[in-house]
């Protein structure tokens, strides 16, 4: 059921982005990644602020601020994993592009913020992709969008 989900997604990202993918190209692959920090990293706030959040629960002699500075760290984490950029690449048969993700579900994408010819692609195991002076990680560290980047960085051959 995910994967259907994710597919249908990915087909409406695909038909968003046809008009800025250039004449004779066709859309072969996509991954949707995020852009600095490795997907864990993100989530340490907002872990910290469950565990303290537990902790003045449960301890009844903490003081009742400790409990607010937990949710306060909570919504912190969620606020932060909210802004992280993201980023759209699309393989095509000639190259792959990386192309800003819209904050709305309506938004257009603009053109290109990079643009990678399959022959200049680097070898991509799994983590981070550097592409266009960005570290690029599978979106959430999802194990859907792993396998997705690694569609996407194959290199030619």
């Amino acid at each position: 059921m995910l994967e259907e989900r994710e597919r249908a997604y990915k087909e409406g990202l695909g038909e968003r982005l046809e008009s800025r993918i250039p004449g004779g190209e066709r859309v072969q692959a996509l991954a949707v990644c995020q852009v600095g920090a490795a997907p864990w990293m993100q989530t340490v706030p907002m872990v910290a602020g469950i565990v303290v959040l537990l902790v003045s629960l449960f301890a009844g002699s903490l003081p009742g601020w400790v409990g607010i500075a937990g949710a306060l760290l909570v919504v912190a984490g969620i606020a932060m994993m909210m802004r992280v950029p993201r980023r759209l690449l699309a393989r095509t048969n000639r190259a792959v592009h990386v192309f800003a993700m819209p904050r709305s579900q309506k938004g257009e994408f603009a053109e290109p913020l990079v643009t990678v010819p399959l022959g200049d692609l680097r070898d991509y195991e799994s983590g981070a992709a550097e592409i266009g002076g960005e570290r690029l990680w599978p979106n959430y560290g999802s194990g859907l969008e792993r396998e997705a980047l690694a569609a996407v960085l194959r290199r030619p051959g």
